[in-house]
């Protein structure tokens, strides 16, 4: 019988609480509150509070709020509020959206994929085919691939106006947004988004399905767009998650890709060392910069190991992800797994500091 793991620690650090800060007092009232209903009047201040602040455009305000609050909690009960004041008006509005593309990639030895999806009409067609677009809904998905960084660049400030400003679908968000194409050498996991923007009519259902899982339309889209980005010399995966409202595309979008590139780089490490005739150990273990980092390694050997970073976002979740990485290891036939249960330093020496199979003990005792 295996030995349980300890537990994971968070190596995040948060400032101390700043009452003083308004969105701060509002955020900790909502997770202080002596009742239910004490809790939803909070949530109902919180939320005009930081949609007066949208209406101002002060998105600087809104960004110092993030930065300072004194716990994950707090993040995302400031974090809902701020999508539902940017994202979720009353009445006729425009639902901003993306669905994040995540693209497995092998190429030799560099090759650059197209920036866009050219048959947009094809695409749209296929999601309406299989429901994600609701039958005569006013929906409208771009072929661009867009950049994290580009998404990113959307303000929050801009997404209230768009919401409550767009009169149509067709014609997509009012901004500048440039394709980006992916090139590659080797091999790679991107991510990248298609944006698009729905019309929700008041008592209506709702224009696209938003969230959740794959549907049947998963397998279908995975095929269209391969032919879509089909490039002499590359292998191509493409992974297409659910659409979300942008805000929250961004969030899952760059846990998907952590995700995949995870699964990509261990599957590949774990079957160099079993070509090699050793048995691979995965070591998991936090560090103070807000990283958790894994190695793929065997005892002995001080050669053939290989490390994988993954920064941590504000809400990522450091029990989630552990117990995925446990799963993974348990899938890939590796019984030998050290979770660290110490935060350990950022560099020894000047350099990243990795753990590997002759730095720690095995399963059982416990990192001194």
């Amino acid at each position: 019988m295996s030995m349980p793991h300890p537990a994971l620690p968070d190596p995040r650090l948060y400032p101390d609480p700043m009452p003083s800060n308004m969105l701060i007092h509002y955020t900790l009232s909502v997770l202080n509150a002596a009742s239910d209903s004490d809790r939803e009047a909070c949530r109902v201040s919180l939320k005009q509070a930081v949609a007066d602040i949208l209406e101002r455009g002060d998105v600087l305000t809104l960004s110092v709020a993030l930065a300072m609050v004194p716990s994950q909690a707090a993040y995302r009960v400031l974090w809902e509020a701020l999508r539902a004041a940017a994202e979720q008006p009353e009445g006729r509005y425009a639902v901003i959206f993306a669905v994040p593309l995540v693209l497995v990639v092998g190429a030799k030895p560099e090759a650059t994929l197209p920036e866009r999806i050219e048959d947009v009409d094809g695409l749209n067609a296929l999601l309406r085919e299989h429901g994600v677009f609701a039958p005569g809904a006013e929906v409208f998905l771009s072929g661009k691939l867009l950049h994290p960084d580009t998404v990113a660049g959307i303000s929050s400030a801009q997404l209230y106006r768009f919401t409550r400003s767009l009169a149509d679908a067709a014609r997509g968000l009012p901004l500048e947004l440039e394709a980006s194409a992916v090139t590659v050498r080797n091999d790679g996991v991107f991510l990248r988004y298609l944006i698009g923007v729905a019309i929700q009519e008041e008592g209506e259902p709702a224009p696209v399905k938003l969230g959740g899982s794959v549907g049947p339309w998963g397998i279908p889209l995975m095929k269209f767009l391969g032919e879509q980005l089909k490039t002499d010399g590359v292998t191509l995966f493409p992974i297409a998650r659910p659409p979300q409202a942008l805000l929250q595309a961004m969030v899952a979008g760059g846990s998907a890709r952590q995700e995949v590139a995870l699964q990509a780089f261990a599957s590949s490490m774990i079957r160099k060392l079993r070509d090699l005739g050793q048995e691979p150990v995965a070591v998991l273990s936090a560090h103070e910069n807000g990283e958790l980092r894994c190695t793929i390694s065997a005892p002995g050997d001080e050669k053939n190991w290989e490390g994988f970073v993954w920064p941590l976002s504000p809400l990522d979740s450091v029990p989630l992800i552990a117990s995925q990485f446990c799963e993974l290891m348990a899938e890939c036939r590796v019984s030998d797994v050290r979770v660290v249960a110490q935060v350990q330093p950022d560099q020894q020496n000047g350099i990243p500091l990795f753990l590997t199979a002759d730095d720690i003990p095995a399963p059982g005792s416990t990192l001194q």
